[in-house]
Protein backbone atom coordinates (compact mmCIF):
# COMPACT_ATOMS: atom_id res chain seq x y z
CA UNK A 1 0.00 0.00 0.00
CA UNK A 2 1.38 3.43 -0.97
CA UNK A 3 1.15 6.03 1.76
CA UNK A 4 -0.42 9.34 0.71
CA UNK A 5 1.81 12.37 1.08
CA UNK A 6 1.77 16.04 0.18
CA UNK A 7 4.55 18.60 0.00
CA UNK A 8 4.39 21.55 2.38
CA UNK A 9 4.00 24.65 0.18
CA UNK A 10 6.44 26.76 2.24
CA UNK A 11 9.00 24.34 3.67
CA UNK A 12 9.03 21.73 0.90
CA UNK A 13 8.87 19.04 3.59
CA UNK A 14 6.93 15.82 2.96
CA UNK A 15 3.76 15.64 5.06
CA UNK A 16 1.84 12.49 5.99
CA UNK A 17 -1.72 11.90 7.19
CA UNK A 18 -1.82 11.58 10.95
CA UNK A 19 -3.85 12.41 14.04
CA UNK A 20 -2.01 14.30 16.77
CA UNK A 21 -3.01 15.64 20.18
CA UNK A 22 -3.09 19.44 19.90
CA UNK A 23 -3.86 21.79 22.78
CA UNK A 24 -5.99 24.82 21.96
CA UNK A 25 -6.34 27.74 24.36
CA UNK A 26 -8.88 30.56 24.30
CA UNK A 27 -8.98 33.28 26.97
CA UNK A 28 -7.54 31.03 29.66
CA UNK A 29 -9.56 27.92 28.81
CA UNK A 30 -7.67 24.98 27.28
CA UNK A 31 -8.64 21.73 25.65
CA UNK A 32 -6.73 19.00 23.84
CA UNK A 33 -8.16 17.48 20.67
CA UNK A 34 -7.01 14.59 18.50
CA UNK A 35 -6.44 16.74 15.41
CA UNK A 36 -6.37 15.01 12.02
CA UNK A 37 -4.18 16.65 9.40
CA UNK A 38 -1.06 16.50 7.25
CA UNK A 39 2.07 16.48 9.43
CA UNK A 40 5.85 16.03 9.10
CA UNK A 41 7.37 12.80 10.42
CA UNK A 42 8.72 14.62 13.50
CA UNK A 43 5.90 13.95 16.00
CA UNK A 44 6.92 17.03 18.02
CA UNK A 45 6.46 19.35 15.05
CA UNK A 46 2.78 20.21 14.84
CA UNK A 47 3.38 23.82 13.76
CA UNK A 48 4.16 22.79 10.17
CA UNK A 49 1.00 20.72 9.82
CA UNK A 50 -1.69 21.55 7.29
CA UNK A 51 -5.41 21.06 7.91
CA UNK A 52 -8.02 20.45 5.24
CA UNK A 53 -11.49 21.94 5.62
CA UNK A 54 -12.68 18.59 6.91
CA UNK A 55 -9.77 18.43 9.40
CA UNK A 56 -10.58 21.93 10.64
CA UNK A 57 -14.01 20.78 11.83
CA UNK A 58 -12.33 19.31 14.93
CA UNK A 59 -10.75 22.71 15.62
CA UNK A 60 -14.06 24.53 15.06
CA UNK A 61 -15.81 22.19 17.50
CA UNK A 62 -13.18 22.75 20.21
CA UNK A 63 -13.27 26.52 19.71
CA UNK A 64 -17.07 26.51 20.19
CA UNK A 65 -16.65 24.59 23.45
CA UNK A 66 -13.91 26.93 24.69
CA UNK A 67 -15.98 30.02 23.82
CA UNK A 68 -18.95 28.53 25.68
CA UNK A 69 -16.79 27.89 28.75
CA UNK A 70 -15.46 31.46 28.68
CA UNK A 71 -18.98 32.89 28.28
CA UNK A 72 -20.27 30.74 31.16
CA UNK A 73 -17.36 31.84 33.35
CA UNK A 74 -17.92 35.52 32.50
CA UNK A 75 -21.67 35.23 33.13
CA UNK A 76 -20.98 33.54 36.46
CA UNK A 77 -18.61 36.34 37.47
CA UNK A 78 -21.13 38.99 36.44
CA UNK A 79 -23.85 37.19 38.43
CA UNK A 80 -21.65 37.00 41.54
CA UNK A 81 -20.67 40.66 41.30
CA UNK A 82 -24.32 41.69 40.89
CA UNK A 83 -25.63 39.38 43.59
CA UNK A 84 -23.28 40.68 46.26
CA UNK A 85 -23.14 44.37 45.27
Amino acid sequence: MIEQTIIHPETGETLYRDVRPIEYTYKGESMTVDQPGWYPLDKNNVDDGILSQEDAKATDFVLKILKSRVKARENHLQFNQTAFA
